[in-house]
């Protein structure tokens, strides 16, 4: 089945699956728009070894399925999926397909509190080369990052008992997700855009703006959200992302013509 209507696509970050989207999910739809959430492979995985460059090949037979299907897609990734789609979205931008006789593509990537990292550089490598200390690797090691004071660090803005529900669908998260490097550097030739957390205690506000500096001269928006805004003010980030949908849109024509 082929639709033309555009797609958000959601790239959760690390210890999260993809049902962290569904009440952001869930309001879009509401307003009219259609969406999917990948599952990060690593995310839980029973083999340590799982890691970035798996995540990045997995979203990317998502990408691909859709953009056969003709669909202009709005990438939004979350944290550690900053670095997941970044890589998935290599050679799918919806302007050059175009220029290349091809259909749909990816008009806009959205980092929403989420890492924006060079090629060749891991997100260890923008952590200043540690583990930060409410990530936990067990002694022996086998193998995982763990994450804790989830209370503080992602969701401070939601009521204890949101809190305890979102902790609880965390997963244990591969080391390798955040060694191996980045692959591919998307704002050259891809629209961006940076959804700022403003109260974000997991990436502080003064971090994502680093960030979206990176990104050259990406669209922004600001919500008045912990790490977890999509939770937190759920309105407000789908406000956000339509303003993105509509730039995307813009650019993309104008790039395609």
């Amino acid at each position: 089945m082929t639709s033309s209507k555009p797609i958000f696509v959601f790239v959760p970050g690390a210890w999260h699956t993809p049902d962290t989207f569904n009440a952001i999910r869930h309001l879009l739809n509401e307003r009219g728009f259609e969406s999917e959430a990948v599952a990060n492979q690593s995310v839980g995985s029973a083999d340590p070894s799982t890691g970035l460059h798996v995540d990045i090949a997995y979203t990317k037979s998502v990408l691909q399925r859709l953009t056969k299907q003709g669909r202009q897609i709005v990438v939004v990734t979350h944290s550690y999926g900053g670095i997941v789609g970044a890589g998935a979205v290599e050679g799918l931008g919806y302007t050059q397909r175009a220029q290349a006789g091809l259909p749909g593509g990816v008009i806009q990537v959205v980092w929403m509190a989420a890492f924006v990292t060079p090629k060749g550089k891991s997100v260890i490598d923008m952590l200043g080369g540690n583990w930060l200390p409410w990530m936990l690797l067990k002694n022996p090691d086998d193998g995982y990052c763990y994450s804790s004071e989830q209370e503080t660090v992602f969701y401070q803005d939601m009521t204890p008992e949101a809190q305890q529900q979102a902790i609880a669908n965390l997963k244990p998260h591969p080391k390798p997700s955040f060694l191996e490097k980045a692959v591919h550097e998307p704002w050259h030739e891809i629209p961006s855009f940076y959804l700022f957390c403003d109260k974000d205690q997991a990436l502080p506000l003064q971090v994502q703006e680093a960030f979206a500096q990176a990104l050259g001269n990406p669209g922004t928006y600001h919500a008045d959200g912990s790490h977890s805004a999509f939770l937190s003010v759920p309105n407000q980030v789908a406000d956000g992302l339509e303003l993105s949908l509509k730039e995307g849109l813009e650019k993309s024509t104008v790039f395609a013509n």
